[in-house]
């Protein structure tokens, strides 16, 4: 069996030390590229969003300085005949180091001594949900290929959002993510409300799970309140799928009309959404920050593309990992609410965790 030409092209450009980022949207074939000539690392406020093109990516901490970064597309190759006409680019200086990652790794015991903090203080109201996260450390057998990886991924999960990328200072990522923050589709725009988390098989959503998607959809309403939007329409809660898990889900679809002149700020007051973060949502994000021991960098923010050919699309960053040569660090996290029950979210991060490892492993 041939391997594919885009394999290769996308593991040459991230040795190379390229700015680049190859995606391919939830339920399509065909795989986007950009490629950014230069090093500069470029950043825009939330508020210039609609001037922007190129792939985005936001931080977790993106929360507080409301900056994006943009990878500009100083080549765009759109779909696999356009990619596979690469033959050769220019010189950049190798870059591949294998002591670029460093991070803190909770172990059970610790997880779960600060999942029962946690529910103590949603008990006693101080929040109705918090997002706990965890990084798992996976070394690797061989030299990581990420253009093999990426394959893998599209193979296995059609229909959640694929990337990798590298950027300078962000570092070179890698994740499948089943959660849409802001879709433009024609003239309308698509939000998600998405949180709980199944196995697949075992599909039977109970109240804390009802309870935690409830809090992302009352969220979403609360910010197209407050600017003003009242005409859009809702769908769900439904399950939806990503890979082994499932998810409930609600839809809102709003006019592009009512969003012109705010998307920035309709992203802004989105991110942190509660399915990564929690509610209240400020007092949610400054938990995370004393609680957890780990920065999330790139893990819980967003990225996509947009203004690219038409496609404006950003999805929240979930099932995902940072990566180099010689090791990776996944990133995976739950909503706690204060009927959750610490061993049980230790066991739905293990579950989410394998929707790369499953990938990983078979290289």
């Amino acid at each position: 069996m041939s391997v594919p030409k885009y394999e290769n092209i996308i593991t040459v450009l991230w040795a190379k030390g390229f700015p680049f980022a190859a995606w391919r949207l939830p339920g399509q074939k065909e795989v986007k590229l950009v490629i950014q000539l230069s090093k500069r690392l470029r950043a825009f406020d939330f508020n210039k969003i609609e001037t922007i093109e190129g792939f985005i990516v936001a931080p977790f901490e993106s929360a507080e300085n409301k900056k994006v970064y943009v990878l500009q597309p100083d080549l765009f190759f759109d779909g696999l005949p356009e990619i596979n006409t690469i033959t050769e680019l220019p010189e950049f200086p190798d870059k591949m180091k294998t002591d670029s990652m460093k991070c803190e790794f909770w172990d059970r015991e610790t997880y779960l001594k600060k999942a029962e903090q946690l529910i103590r203080d949603l008990k006693s109201e101080k929040f109705r949900k918090v997002v706990l996260s965890r990084v798992l450390e996976k070394k690797l057998q061989k030299d990581f290929d990420p253009g093999v990886s990426f394959n893998l991924l599209n193979e296995r999960y059609p229909n959640s959002f694929n990337y990798v990328f590298y950027l300078p200072e962000l570092g070179s990522w890698l994740g499948a993510t089943p959660e849409t923050l802001l879709k433009i589709n024609g003239d309308e725009v698509e939000t998600v409300a998405l949180a709980g988390t199944k196995p697949a098989g075992k599909i039977k959503w109970a109240a804390k799970e009802r309870e935690e998607q409830a809090i992302v959809t009352e969220f979403i309403q609360q910010q197209l309140d407050e600017l003003q939007i009242t005409n859009y329409q809702t769908q769900g809660p439904e399950t939806v799928m990503a890979g082994n898990v499932g998810h409930l889900a609600t839809k809102f679809n709003i006019p592009l009309t009512e969003l012109k002149g705010k998307t920035g700020e309709f992203v802004s007051r989105l991110h942190p959404t509660p399915a990564v973060c929690g509610m209240p949502q400020k007092e949610a994000y400054q938990y995370i920050l004393q609680t957890e021991d780990h920065l999330r960098k790139c893990y819980s923010g967003f990225l996509g593309p947009w203004n690219l050919e038409s496609s404006s699309q950003l999805f929240v960053n979930l099932r995902c990992a940072e990566f180099d040569l010689k090791k990776l660090h996944l990133y995976v996290g739950g909503g706690l609410t204060s009927s959750s029950v610490a061993e049980a979210e230790w066991e739905e991060t293990e579950h989410k965790s394998e929707t790369l490892l499953s990938v990983i492993e078979n290289l």
